[in-house]
């Protein structure tokens, strides 16, 4: 891959870019986005069943997420702040103890806090790209695998669609508005008229549900 290709995409980092400027600095998230698409450039292996056109766009989107997730970090309240780091170690360590992703209550058990207060400190500073701890690595998150096979692509999780497919209406209903329209917990919740520990807690199963068929 070539500096003059990279050019070629200059127009999709602004096009995602553009869609998220309502959040931080538009120059700042630019940036970010370019520093996606020279990680794709860098990582693309068109041995894989996948375009460079849909690898880069996960990368760029995810660095542009990823400095807005930064930008909360500096602009949210300190005891907020602090809490989601408690929150995040909590959740790492219980992820490694229990082997899968801990559900809020337990999240909320360990800290002493509720389970309400955990769920909005995590959608103050998360998004709907942060499925799991690990970060677009060179076989996709969860998330990278169900986004692109809805648009149309192999990715190599041939099961994948199907067990989407399989799911409830309103497991679907949740699954659409989380990562296919990148609502958030508290906007998915205002959608389908439920909270957002009962959307989280749902979402939780959900995502287990599709890891455990595609496994």
């Amino acid at each position: 891959m070539t500096e003059e290709l990279a050019l070629n995409y200059i127009g999709l980092v602004k096009n995602i870019t553009s869609k998220y400027n309502f959040r931080s600095d538009y120059d700042d998230l630019f940036q970010a986005g370019m520093v996606g698409l020279q990680t794709a450039l860098q990582k693309y292996d068109s041995s894989k069943e996948t375009s460079f056109t849909d690898y880069a766009y996960l990368w760029i989107k995810g660095e542009v997420l990823k400095a807005i997730n930064n930008d909360y970090g500096v602009h949210m309240p300190s005891d907020v702040y602090k809490l989601s780091k408690d929150i995040k170690e909590t959740r790492e360590y219980l992820s490694q103890n229990l082997g899968r992703e801990p559900t809020t209550f337990e999240i909320s058990y360990m800290l002493g806090i509720s389970e309400e207060k955990v769920v909005s400190v995590m959608n103050a500073i998360t998004t709907p790209y942060s499925l799991d701890n690990s970060y677009l690595d060179d076989d996709y998150n969860l998330y990278n695998k169900i986004a692109l096979i809805e648009k149309g692509y192999d990715v190599g999780v041939l099961d994948l669609k199907e067990a989407i497919n399989g799911l409830e209406e309103s497991e679907r209903d949740l699954i659409t508005s989380r990562y296919y329209q990148d609502m958030t917990q508290k906007e998915t919740a205002e959608t389908l008229g439920m909270s957002q520990v009962q959307v989280s807690r749902k979402e939780s199963k959900i995502l287990e549900k599709l890891r455990t068929q595609i496994s």
